[in-house]
């Protein structure tokens, strides 16, 4: 039995009484109600009968659909036509001469690159490849005729079709909408864009055609010190705690007065030899040192007037998918004046999690921040990470650090008793932001 449409272009016995004159195909299930036997698809009838109760042909009444016939001596005719496989050549390329066929075409050799994919994607074969080899793979593909070549009977058609090698199957990646031929679906599948893929540092799922995008920007991915000279490997999102002692790092003088910046492993050697070597007068130095606090004191009563000195407190609670390896973080919180501030929890495949926060529309500021991990009746489980203190709150630059924080090592107690049923932990921040008077 055949329950698709059929072009009759492709059957090689003529047969015009076996064509629908309703959808102009080869009738799929003939079917007639009247006496004088008009035949047409059953499919088709049944939709011609839902306007008008007549035959479409001698418009003599028909009840309903329950009356159809089937005619299963055309049935039986059309079920024995010769045809080809409509995912073959065409009639009028397969009828005439192969040259007169070729003589049309553009020769392979004077076509562009760009011309020569478009025609073996349109004849479902392989693009990749340098010119003359796609002339090669085209001119050969030309002289053998595209397509399937397939030639069977009607009857025998919809058997063939389930494992015809040229049907188009659409790929089944969600968000692809490529429909390659049967024999390349796994071809492309495995080159597919949106085939879904696991990130090799956060095991997070994506569309391969993301991955390259994510992999520069996983906060768990280990990446090398930007600092020259310098080729520790380090969890991107907790590169600051590294560049902190950074021997390589540029960092500025602590003395005061004194503007030279400098790679942390020679501020030694600088401040013996500037500060505290032969010949340094003790008096200029501090001379320098009271007219820098002079100017940096002038400078904050000029700024008193347009800083708020209160501090801004948010209490962060935030999930994480158990102690699994993962990036976790808070919903992001708008501290005014356009600064925003987030908590994170990456964890890594070396039981040693960071918990750390971020701030955005800010260079630096001062910090009172406490992590908690909290357990499955909603206390405080154990605090893992402070930073300042209410009365003395940590100086941050927040200029070159993804998160400020540190790395922790949760018991196996602490693990037990923080699991809630459905696998998942929770954790809490209480963060207090001053103004940074000295910005």
């Amino acid at each position: 039995p055949v329950a698709r449409w059929i072009d009759p272009d492709w059957l090689e016995d003529k047969c015009e009484d076996c064509e629908c004159s309703l959808c102009f195909g080869v009738m799929v299930e003939p079917a007639s109600a009247c006496v004088e036997v008009h035949s047409f698809c059953r499919g088709c009838y049944v939709k011609a009968l839902v306007g008008q109760k007549k035959c479409p042909a001698c418009r003599r009444p028909v009840a309903d659909e329950s009356k159809l016939a089937r005619n299963r001596q055309l049935e039986g005719i059309i079920g024995k036509l010769r045809l080809r496989c409509e995912h073959g050549e065409k009639r009028e390329e397969a009828g005439g001469p192969p040259a007169a066929k070729r003589a049309k075409l553009e020769p392979a050799a004077s076509m562009t690159v760009q011309a020569l994919r478009k025609e073996l994607r349109q004849r479902g074969l392989k693009t990749p490849g340098t010119k003359p080899e796609l002339v090669a793979r085209l001119e050969e593909d030309r002289k053998q005729g595209a397509g399937c070549k397939w030639k069977g009977r009607v009857g025998g058609l919809a058997a063939h079709l389930l494992e015809c090698q040229w049907v188009p199957v659409k790929c089944p990646n969600e968000g692809c909408t490529e429909s390659p031929p049967r024999k390349d679906l796994a071809e492309h599948e495995a080159t597919c864009g949106m085939r879904k893929v696991k990130c090799a540092h956060c095991e997070g799922q994506m569309e391969h055609q993301l991955l390259a995008e994510h992999e520069g920007s996983c906060t768990l991915a280990k990446v090398e010190c930007p600092n020259e000279g310098c080729s520790v490997l380090h969890m991107r999102g907790a590169m600051n705690l590294h560049r902190e002692k950074c021997e390589h790092e540029e960092v500025a003088c602590s003395c005061p007065g004194c503007d030279a910046r400098l790679l942390r492993k020679d501020m030694d050697a600088h401040f013996e030899a500037t500060h505290l070597g032969p010949g340094v007068s003790a008096v200029k130095l501090l001379q320098s040192a009271y007219d820098r606090i002079a100017a940096l004191q002038a400078v904050a009563e000029s700024e008193q007037g347009n800083l708020s000195p209160a501090p801004t407190t948010w209490v962060f609670n935030w999930r994480a998918d158990g102690w699994k390896t993962g990036h976790f973080s808070s919903e992001p919180h708008s501290f005014g004046g356009g600064v925003t501030g987030q908590c994170v929890l990456l964890v890594n495949a070396n039981d040693s999690p960071f918990v750390g926060f971020e701030f955005k529309g800010i260079d630096r500021g001062r910090v009172h921040a406490t992590f908690s991990i909290i357990d499955k009746h909603d206390k405080t489980l154990r605090r893992v990470h402070v930073v300042g203190s209410s009365t003395a709150p940590a100086e941050s630059d927040f200029t070159n650090a993804l998160y400020k924080g540190r790395q922790f090592t949760p018991t196996a107690e602490e693990k037990v008793q923080s699991e809630r049923a459905d696998g998942s932990i929770r954790l809490r921040a209480v963060v207090r932001l001053f103004p940074d008077l000295a910005a």
